[in-house]
């Protein structure tokens, strides 16, 4: 028996040291919630769960940035019914001018509600906004420039078109009889496109020239048959020309009428001959950029590039053919029936794409729930507590500290039986 180094309070101390830090590990992961409370519990899983943590809280963040985009999708949709309600306004006001009963008169008073209507949709065109951000003022498409010259401006192109410097682009219009062609080149690129457009058949018999001949009407929209693409001749002589590429691509440019000669041709209906104006494009080697900006970018996902790209058409009366709507005549009217068809074509095709792009943040943000429910699981598998495991663990390291503190005391107790030698 010795009494300077008392080994058996020393084991028995190590093991009351031992239960004591596993019952403190216990008590932490029992009042945490979490089986790693820190890195030494498990290295790997604690390195693995702060990776999920910081995907999950990305995931919330484009959760919320995915319903923020749509509502801003649902206000661009809400404003474009209001604007289609008004061109079916002025379409039902189109039919009505069209009817020969009515006087000049009565023509008149249709003309001022159709103008009070195409200024209505002017100022929402420019005020439909959310978070100072406007949505139809062209500032949310596709954005480019020519950098060759200053009278050719890019005024949109779609998604499937590929940004970048397009070089070499030129324009070639042609005219003969009532027909327009217009061939362009360099866009797509290595592409040639020719289009081949009739002129609408809309003759002012109360317009003559010094001639004796009637002139002819060439505002309007002029879609290309094969669907290659379509002229758009402004009230102001520019031009909207697209371009429609084979594999889905399409480019508006708007050409100012400084660029364009303008031409007259003959063209002999019906025994009566009749004069049509019109300004000829013709340019060569321009160099177009297109930046790829200007869209309405949603980070839809947790990760670098996870965006949803949301290109929303501009509104204008330029855009919806409604520039040059006069009604105070019977054959006015008769044009402008036509117009309003092309502007509600160009609306129909703009709520068709903003559906499109609601329907798909719909998706995302589905995606995005089943994700954070999916991973929120596995976290937790990896991180945290299971009660009952644990409370039984709890339970045995209680009792073992209990013991090893009961037994300590023993130990400790061990040296005074010396005494009893030294009697």
């Amino acid at each position: 028996m010795k009494i300077n180094n008392n080994i058996t309070a020393y084991i028995t101390n190590n093991s009351l040291l031992k239960s004591e830090k596993m019952f403190a590990n216990s008590t932490a992961k029992l009042s945490s919630g979490f089986k790693i409370n820190k890195a030494g519990d498990d290295p790997t899983g604690y390195a693995i769960s702060n990776r999920m943590r910081a995907q999950l809280e990305a995931l919330d963040r484009s959760d919320v940035n995915s319903t923020t985009g749509r509502s801003v999708l649902e206000t661009a949709d809400a404003s474009l019914s209001e604007v289609t309600d008004m061109v079916q306004r002025l379409n039902e006001l189109s039919i009505k001018a069209a009817n020969g009963s009515l006087s000049s008169n009565d023509r008149q008073t249709i003309q001022d509600e159709v103008d009070s209507l195409r200024d209505e949709i002017v100022r929402i065109s420019k005020e439909t906004q959310l978070n100072d951000q406007n949505l139809f003022d062209g500032t949310l498409e596709n954005t480019g420039y020519c950098e060759t010259n200053k009278e050719i401006r890019v005024d949109g192109y779609n998604e499937k078109t590929k940004a970048g410097t397009y070089e070499n682009v030129s324009i070639d219009e042609q005219t003969s009889g009532d027909k327009l062609t217009v061939t362009v080149s360099g866009f797509p690129e290595g592409e040639t496109t020719t289009m081949e457009f009739d002129y609408p058949q809309y003759y002012d018999e109360d317009k003559i020239d010094t001639d004796g001949k009637s002139l002819a009407v060439t505002t309007g929209l002029y879609v290309d048959g094969s669907n290659k693409g379509s002229v758009k001749i402004c009230a102001d002589g520019s031009q909207l020309i697209t371009i429609n590429g084979n594999e889905g691509q399409s480019l508006t440019l708007n050409i100012s009428a400084k660029l364009g000669k303008k031409d007259s041709t003959e063209v002999t209906k019906d025994g009566v001959t009749y004069v049509m104006d019109q300004y000829q494009i013709s340019t060569s080697s321009e160099t177009l950029t297109l930046t790829g900006k200007g869209t309405l970018s949603i980070q839809s996902g947790a990760n670098e590039e996870e965006k949803i790209e949301c290109s929303l058409p501009k509104i204008s009366l330029e855009r919806l053919n409604l520039d040059d709507m006069d009604v105070t005549t019977e054959k006015g009217a008769t044009k402008a029936i036509s117009k309003v068809k092309d502007a509600l074509t160009y609306l129909n095709a703009a709520h068709s794409k903003i559906g499109a792009y609601q329907n798909r943040v719909e998706h995302n943000i589905a995606y995005l729930e089943a994700s954070n429910e999916n991973l929120t699981a596995a976290m937790s598998r990896i991180k945290d507590t299971d009660m009952a495991s644990e409370m039984t663990n709890y339970a045995s390291q209680q009792v073992l500290t209990q013991a090893a503190t009961s037994m300590l005391a023993q130990a400790n107790q061990a040296p005074q039986q010396v005494l009893q030698l030294l009697q």
